[in-house]
């Protein structure tokens, strides 16, 4: 990584010290836990050419292979629907132009920010930006659904929160804790 996407990604880990230190719980924390993943990324796809950040919702799977390729989880059945896209793109296309929920797929925070922030809050965080760091390396991942599995997080009530029995260990729980089955 350039001299410069550290400065950039080192910045949003000082825009959350600055935010917890101020008990602003209403900053734009996904915002900045996001871009400073787009920042420390060794995948050009999560940035622009002019080094912006890029996110996805609701990729294109016969655009973005790569892109969703290097997440961090990838349910079985996002893959079929990849698997899809790859061998009948201009199918998948088709119905990825017409909105058809069979061909949508969702990049979801594994554990959501909201779980995040809240660790940023407790007493006890460490608000260095080491410290921030190793918080955001250990719970930032990233995962690939369907867009039924996303509705079932949210039906289970799991959109921004771990499952009441987690154990701090498993970073995929949400998704255990529904079925979601990884490929």
């Amino acid at each position: 990584m350039t001299d410069r996407l550290n400065t950039l990604a080192d910045s949003y880990l000082d825009h959350i010290r600055i935010a917890v230190k101020a008990n602003d719980r209403g900053a734009p924390f996904r915002d900045f836990i996001d871009n400073w993943h787009a920042f420390r990324s060794e995948h050009d796809h999560h940035r622009s050419s002019g080094y912006r950040p890029r996110w996805f919702n609701n990729p294109n799977a016969a655009t973005r292979l790569a892109m969703l390729e290097s997440l961090d989880f990838r349910s079985a059945n996002a893959m079929a629907i990849m698997t899809h896209a790859r061998s009948a793109p201009d199918e998948y296309r088709l119905k990825y132009a017409a909105r058809d929920k069979a061909a949508k797929l969702i990049v979801d925070h594994a554990v959501p920010i909201a779980v995040m922030v809240n660790m940023f809050f407790q007493p006890r965080a460490d608000l260095t930006r080491d410290g921030l760091r190793a918080l955001l390396i250990k719970w930032h991942h990233l995962g690939l659904l369907t867009h039924e599995e996303n509705a079932r997080l949210n039906a289970a009530g799991l959109n921004s929160k771990m499952p009441s029995d987690w154990d701090y260990m498993d970073v995929f729980a949400r998704y255990r804790s529904v079925g979601i089955e990884a490929s």
